[in-house]
């Protein structure tokens, strides 16, 4: 495993940040077991969330995860736990209410004892606002945050899918009130380019963007680094352009994104390995303070991901990815 340091938090944080938010009743055993294999590779970072879960667990993945701490004779102190407050109201059916936009420092408070309950803990080592509204001021929120944080609830903070005006706002606000500040930001950073962000209140990262937290000293946090399953061979029925939803076609199935699909497929030929490990890779080769959020859903995938720590591309070969050489041979 590889690791980063990130402000306020007194141990490194690995580069892949196992993610939870597929974790299902059903599976409950599986997602033992990866966290398991997880801690024994150097994981020491997991991420979950209010409403994470999916199918029979819809906001179940911090009770699972609570049971796990319980049961596998980790220490707490030896697993850092980041968690995120809010998010959009999702139902017991998985229906996400964008309608019922939640953040404010009530929700922040709100969700923050909630969640701290749900997984049995007395503190996170990381709290992040997993999305934003643009109509609430910034010194609000990062006045919320930064109360919590002195009170010990947790040691660091940061923001998920925030827009780059946004970020910086929070940060300028912070020197001035002399407050820790934002030690994180999360969008979604990956090899694929959404034309637009397909949910209200997401951000999705050019590689400007990725840039600019190394010179702010705020690591990056990318969701979806992998493509959201885009590098997938064969393509996956939701990216199929004569199936995909109409807002998957506008932003990601674009030709350009295509491209970069092709090209990673034969990168991944010349590498022996998948098209996903190549878009991975393609994150994590940046030379940024950077970690992936990943989220496998059984043992090989996880392994998969764990082995793609162990390929690093050239700058030809990053270029090539970005289209913007011909070739990817020196």
């Amino acid at each position: 495993m590889e690791y980063i340091n990130v402000r306020g938090l007194d141990k490194p944080v690995p580069r892949l940040i196992f993610g939870t938010a597929w974790f299902s009743l059903d599976a409950e055993a599986e997602a033992h077991k990866m966290m398991d294999l997880y801690v024994e590779r150097g994981g020491t970072m997991i991420d979950t969330g209010r409403y994470y879960g999916k199918g029979n667990g819809i906001a179940k993945s911090e009770e699972i995860l609570d049971r796990w701490l319980r049961s596998s004779g980790v220490k707490r102190e030896d697993i850092m736990i980041s968690d995120k407050c809010c998010n959009c109201l999702i139902d017991r059916k998985g229906v996400l209410h964008e309608e019922f936009v939640r953040v404010s420092p009530t929700f922040i408070q709100e969700d923050l004892m909630y969640s701290l309950d749900r997984v049995g803990v007395d503190y996170f080592d990381l709290y992040m606002i997993h999305r934003d509204d643009p109509h609430v001021p910034v010194p609000d929120l990062m006045d919320k945050l930064e109360e919590l944080r002195i009170a010990g609830y947790f040691k660091a903070y940061g923001i998920s899918s925030w827009q780059p005006s946004r970020v910086q706002e929070a940060i300028d606000y912070c020197k001035r009130m002399n407050y820790r500040g934002p030690s994180v930001s999360s969008p979604s950073y990956s090899l694929v380019h959404a034309k637009y962000n397909r949910w209200p209140g997401t951000w999705y990262a050019d590689d400007e963007f990725a840039r600019w937290h190394k010179e702010h000293d705020i690591a990056l946090f990318a969701w979806a680094a992998q493509g959201a399953g885009f590098f997938v061979d064969p393509l996956l029925p939701a990216y199929d352009p004569e199936k995909a939803p109409m807002v998957t076609k506008e932003s990601f199935l674009t030709e350009e994104n295509f491209k970069r699909r092709e090209r990673a497929l034969e990168l991944a030929k010349v590498h022996g390995c998948s098209g996903v490990n190549i878009a991975l890779a393609y994150v994590l080769s940046q030379d940024l303070p950077l970690a992936a959020q990943i989220g496998p859903q059984n043992l090989w995938e996880l392994d998969d991901c764990i082995k793609t720590l162990d390929l690093r591309l050239t700058e030809a070969e990053l270029a090539y990815l970005r289209l913007e050489r011909d070739t990817w041979a020196d």
